[in-house]
Parts: C-alpha cells; structure tokens; sequence
C-alpha cells in the first residue's frame, strides 16, 4: 500500500453503497432501516456483490466494505445477533468484497478499503454533520464501540481501513489510538466538513491534518482528507493546509447540499467535478478521489475517464 501512495498516479475509489445497490433491492427499505444497508450483508449479500462488480467495471482501484453503519451493538439489536456473530458478520464484508473482485476477473489490482463510519451516524440523526455527541459521550465507551469493529475488519485481512465521515478531532484520535494496536494495518482518514475551512464539529482542517500527519499516526495513514461533502469546499479546503507533503483522500456527494430541515438532498446545487478540479486538487497532492451519497457506478465511470485524461 505504501508504494502505491509513493507514485504520481491517482487512484478511483468506488462511489455510495446504497446508490450502488439501489438497482438490486428496494432501495427505501434500505434507507429506512436502521443499520442503513449494512443488514444485506446478512439478508442479501448477492445485491452487496453486484453493486462492488458495478464499481469494478466503472474503473474503481478500491472497492469499500458495507460496514459504515455496522457494528456489534447495533447487529445484536436489529439482526438479533450474538457478540461472535455480530463479528463474524463484520468480516463477512470483506469476504463479499473479494468474491467480486475474483468473479470480475479484471487484470488491475483492485484494493479493499474496510469502511469505519463514525459514531453519531449509528444515532441516526444526521449526528455526524456537527459531531456534537462527542462533547457529551464517555469517551471510554466511545473507543468500545469502533473497537471490535476495527479488530474485525483487520483480522479479515483489508488492505486499508478507512474512517470516514469523521467530524471532530477527539474520535479521530480515538479511531487512531485503536489503529496503533495493530501497528501493521494502514489506514485513511476522512473527516466531514461544514464549510471550507472547518470540520463539523468547528475544528480547522487545517489543525487536524497537520495533527495527524505530523506525528506518530503518520506511520499508518497513507491519506488523509474528507468525504460526503458539496465539491465546492473542496478546493478552500485543500488550500488551506500548510502542511508538505500530505497525501489527500477526497470524495464528494454527487449531488447537492444536504438539508438537514428537510431531511434530504437540495438537488439544485448539484456540481458535477471536472477535469481542471482534478488537476487542481492533484497539484495540492490528491491521491484517492472517488464518490460519496449519490454517486454511482456511471458517476464513478465519469470520474475513471477524467482520472485516465488528466493523467495523460
């Protein structure tokens, strides 16, 4: 993974889980329900594989576990699961995402990023868009929670973890702390942002990359950036890092402006990303670009072909 960042290539992750198996299931059902799509890896997993084979065609280098929403507690409450089988479950996903890659047969080397949702997104209440559960939750429990989820992903063998959606500094460092347990995994960091120069819970990107990059933790992350937001904070965001030498992770929603009022997506802001944001965001040093909420596997086939032509 280390010789992969070390070059000037820049690499495809996928794009949404749920917009990649919303042809294969009936998608408001998984929307609603509680565990938000990470159920089907016990009750549908063969919807899961289409939807990774549909990123591989599109041209992903990474394809990323349906674990965002998983975790023990929350198998054993809505699946009816005990604590082995909660586990057991968790690793499944990567297994499900190697059986794509196998049955695809593609010649390129596709990788497996094992998805570390943050907490507040277990709470179902658009909690990881301002992060304030952090500054009430015990932070002991807090590490319990992504533990065993963490210990499952690494124990089935992915090639990277990736926290994403993270929105504070403290469950970054949380999330980390975990992460030096097991001093051979690596890992990617991705933080939600509410505008272009903070984090969701009002700590500067800025602070929190040169925290995280400048230290010990820089040993086990190979990229760190920030997901699910609108494309145009991108680039203030990227700017505003006086850090050298970062390795960035970025990947936008696909379309529009959450609306937390409305509890759904301002479709009227969408911003479909070029091939001069690319050669923008690579400059400042992107190296993973991919897709959040509302990206698909056209989408992702969009971004491969101005990935390839920026490149050239």
């Amino acid at each position: 993974m280390d010789s992969i960042m070390l070059n000037n290539k820049m690499y495809l992750l996928d794009g949404s889980f749920i917009s990649g198996v919303t042809p294969y299931v009936d998608i408001d059902s998984v929307i609603k329900h509680p565990l938000w799509g990470s159920h089907l890896l016990l009750n549908d997993e063969d919807a899961v594989i289409c939807g990774h084979k549909d990123y591989i065609r599109a041209g992903a280098d990474f394809l990323t576990t349906t674990t965002y929403q998983a975790s023990i507690a929350g198998f054993q409450k809505y699946l009816n699961l005990d604590y082995d089988q909660s586990f057991e479950l968790i690793k499944k996903s990567v297994m499900i995402c190697r059986r794509a890659i196998i049955e695809e047969n593609v010649e390129r080397n596709i990788q497996i990023m094992g998805s570390i949702g943050p907490y507040g997104a277990s709470l179902r209440d658009c909690s990881e868009y301002n992060g304030n559960y952090i500054d009430t939750i015990n932070l002991k429990e807090l590490y319990d929670w992504h533990k065993p989820r963490i210990q499952a992903l690494v124990e089935a063998g992915v090639n990277a973890l990736l926290f994403e959606t993270i929105p504070s500094v403290v469950e970054a460092t949380i999330l980390l702390n975990i992460l030096s347990e097991f001093p051979n995994q690596k890992a990617c960091l991705s933080f939600s942002c509410r505008d272009g120069n903070h984090l969701s819970h009002g700590e500067t990107f800025e602070s929190a990359v040169e925290l995280f990059w400048s230290n010990d933790y820089r040993k086990q992350l190979i990229a760190i950036g920030m997901n699910c937001l609108h494309p145009k904070f991108i680039t203030p965001l990227l700017m505003s890092v006086k850090t050298k030498n970062v390795n960035f992770i970025i990947y936008p929603n696909g379309g529009g402006i959450w609306d937390n009022a409305q509890n759904c997506y301002d479709d009227t802001q969408i911003y479909k990303v070029s091939i001069d944001d690319l050669k923008t965001w690579n400059k400042k040093g992107l190296k993973i670009f991919g897709g959040c909420c509302k990206t698909d596997a056209i989408e992702i086939a969009r971004l491969r072909s101005l990935i390839d032509n920026q490149l050239l």
